[in-house]
């Protein structure tokens, strides 16, 4: 194959002949595509960075939230024990003071059943004294003298 002047000045030509008309009719759409496509991506880069950062804000009040929930679910458990702490001392207070009252109630009855023994050893030592009193006297003695006995023996008038 020769290579001939001509022919490689005539493929010279051709090729800028038909850069300068492929420049004349697509230079501008090519431009244009790559402008618009440009703004696209530069469009969805903006838009990528914008859901970042609300993503982000997002994020920072969902965990301000979490940590407002666990807060308040300490302060619910501080309140909760309290609570039972006062009621269990409440309880404790009433029981305390169900068994002061129990206490005196059965010191009272301790009191009246010593005094009514003590009345019912004197009706006996009295009925006691009278018999021996009346054995002795060989006589009956009356309720009147009883009751003088009676009272002179344990000191009374």
């Amino acid at each position: 194959m020769d290579l001939h002047p001509v022919d490689i000045i005539i493929s010279l030509i051709n090729i800028v002949v038909l850069f300068i008309l492929l420049r004349l009719i697509l230079w501008k759409h090519v431009i244009r595509f790559l402008a618009e496509r440009e703004g696209r991506v530069k469009g969805e880069m903006d838009d990528a960075e914008k859901r970042r950062l609300e993503a982000e804000a997002l994020h920072g009040e969902y965990n301000k939230k979490i940590e407002n929930i666990e807060e308040r679910g300490r302060d619910m458990m501080r309140e909760s024990k309290a609570k039972a702490n006062e009621e269990s001392e409440k309880i404790l207070k009433e029981t305390r003071d169900k068994a002061r009252i129990i206490i005196s109630d059965a010191e009272a009855r301790i009191a009246e059943e010593k005094e009514q023994a003590l009345e019912e050893s004197q009706v006996e030592v009295t009925q006691l004294a009278t018999e021996m009193a009346s054995r002795i006297l060989e006589r009956e003695v009356s309720l009147e003298d009883n009751a003088h006995i009676v009272d002179s023996f344990f000191g009374k008038k």
